[in-house]
């Protein structure tokens, strides 16, 4: 009696295995029409997740400034292609820029061209792109896991402090990073249906490429484990491998090829030598981490996920009472490409030398993905352990929703926070643009590390000066011949000779604690009044 049982057991989980795992080739026609029927049959929760994330990701973003470094680094690199009518050799303050590849500008730009240009403007590719990678998890995980599943995962990134502030509130280059390679993973798992999916796949790739360099070839790298180790995908074969790098090398290579050739010294040196393979072999932050603050990272990121663990362990409990390996047949195979995911992206942050936070963005959406799929696992469960798998899913909803308020107050301090450290050269710029409008121009000298800020709302070229060798409050540059500058002042050399002490970083810092600090929007919106005897003159020294 018991043998028999055991036979249906196992002959029940082959079929449920063969069910889960058989995906028919369909045509061109059919494939198409199956993306209509799905847009028309989840309307409501596509709607839902839309104006959600909408909301969430664009919480104050008509707020100045933009912020040190990024946001202003790329707000200003959109700015001078606008000006310059040249979109494929990029500067930054003047001078030619190639630490990061041209997707994220060439959106704000088009954004600053169909607008006008302001904080939102240089904020809206990337919170309509984050936007959109909520909507793309929402369909990979109910085409695996059901419409609770979907929604689950769709809106668990609101809980990733990363994913919010530079997947979609920021101007940032993780935003186009993650919904293309989210798009590129979402056509791989559905490619053994049509291999025309790869057509897709390898060009969201290419533009993943285009967003952030060698970050975006994790795709790649999916696609070829999933076809190598996944049995579901292995059909896709050589030829679907070749249709998804050859479209990748279509959309990629063209700027690659451009930039290497047209500006070959700069390009290999800065964007290659310093920006690519430096990055990987050495260590380029400010303060030198090691792999456990990676590990902790990922920790306060995903931590507060834990409740997902509770019907998570259900489900594996009753999958193991038919067998371990009869249990790992019936996960399908969006969950197994979804852990190769993880695992890749995960490899690539822990390996990399320069341990920035936001590197760990990549794992961030297959772990919502993942966590969606055991809620709703658990919640469309079948059979026996339908009532506990339920409870279960009910219990770690309930615990997630009590959690997230909290969560949400942390992620927007913390966000308010990183703003406000902006605040005194955004001062400082608006002062100095003010006063240039009176004396018809200048440049700027600051005593001082670059603030992409300052560059951005200034308008005007800015130079960034070190300390002499001798130690003392004199500055020099590697040029020469530059008005002697006091620590942290900045200065405006009018076309006259004058050098003007605009304001000093720490006097501005002291302000902006006080809450005096100016506020408003758009970069050619602000007029500052200074207060008398804020503005000192004299000549620079021959």
């Amino acid at each position: 009696m018991a043998a028999a049982s055991r036979w249906t057991c196992l002959r029940t989980s082959r079929l449920i295995n063969a069910s889960v795992h058989a995906r028919p080739r369909r045509s061109k026609e059919e494939m198409l029409e199956s993306l209509r029927k799905l847009l028309a049959t989840n309307r409501l929760e596509i709607a839902l997740i839309a104006a959600i994330g909408l909301l969430a990701l664009s919480v104050h973003m008509s707020d100045a400034p933009l912020i040190d470094w990024d946001e202003a680094t790329y707000a200003e690199v959109a700015h001078e292609a606008v000006q310059n009518h040249d979109y494929l050799n990029l500067t930054w303050n003047g001078d030619p820029y190639f630490k990061k590849p041209p997707m994220l500008f060439w959106m704000i730009a088009l954004s600053f061209k169909t607008f006008r240009e302001g904080e939102i403007e240089a904020r809206l590719p990337s919170m309509l792109l984050g936007t959109m990678t909520m909507v793309l998890l929402y369909f990979s995980a109910s085409a695996a896991a059901g419409r609770g599943a979907g929604i689950f995962a769709a809106i668990a990134p609101l809980g990733f402090y990363f994913f919010v502030a530079r997947g979609g509130r920021e101007a940032a280059t993780d935003a186009p990073l993650l919904f293309f390679m989210t798009l590129s993973v979402l056509a791989i798992i559905r490619a053994p249906t049509h291999r025309a999916w790869m057509i897709l796949a390898g060009a969201a790739c290419g533009f993943a490429i285009l967003s952030k360099g060698l970050a975006g070839a994790i795709a790649a790298i999916v696609a070829i484990g999933a076809v190598a180790m996944i049995p579901a995908y292995r059909e896709v074969g050589v030829q679907g491998l070749a249709i998804f790098f050859a479209c990748a090398a279509i959309v990629a290579s063209p700027w690659y090829l451009y930039a290497a050739v047209a500006n070959h010294s700069a390009f290999w040196s800065v964007f290659v030598g310093q920006e690519t393979l430096a990055r990987v072999t050495s260590h380029l932050e400010d303060h030198q981490r090691d792999l456990g603050f990676t590990i902790d990272t990922l920790y306060r990121e995903v931590g507060w996920l834990w409740p997902v663990l509770i019907p998570g362990a259900v489900l594996g409990i009753d999958s193991l009472r038919t067998g371990l390996r009869a249990a790992l047949r019936r996960i399908p195979p969006d969950a197994a490409v979804w852990v190769l995911w993880l695992a890749i992206a995960a490899a690539a942050a822990f390996a990399v030398q320069t341990r920035l936070p936001w590197y760990i963005l990549p794992a961030l959406m297959p772990i919502a993905l993942l966590a969606g799929s055991a809620f709703g696992a658990a919640l469309n469960a079948a059979g026996p352990a339908r009532t506990r798998s339920r409870c279960a899913a009910i219990v770690s909803l309930v615990v997630v929703a009590a959690m997230a308020p909290a969560r949400w107050t942390k992620i927007n301090a913390g966000f308010r926070l990183q703003r406000e450290h902006s605040i005194p050269s955004y001062m400082m710029a608006i002062r100095a643009r003010n006063l240039a409008r009176e004396r018809v121009g200048g440049e700027l000298y600051f005593a001082g590390i670059s603030l992409p800020t300052m560059v951005y709302y200034s308008g005007l070229k800015c130079h960034f000066v070190a300390p002499s060798p001798t130690g003392g409050v004199e500055l020099i540059s590697d040029e020469g011949g530059l008005p002697p500058v006091g620590f942290h002042d900045l200065e405006l050399v009018d076309p006259d000779g004058a050098a003007l002490v605009v304001s000093n970083y720490d006097r501005e810092w002291r302000i902006s604690v006080s809450g005096d600090a100016p506020a408003g929007r758009g970069r050619h919106r602000h007029i500052v009044r200074l207060p008398p005897g804020a503005i000192a003159e004299r000549k620079i020294r021959d």
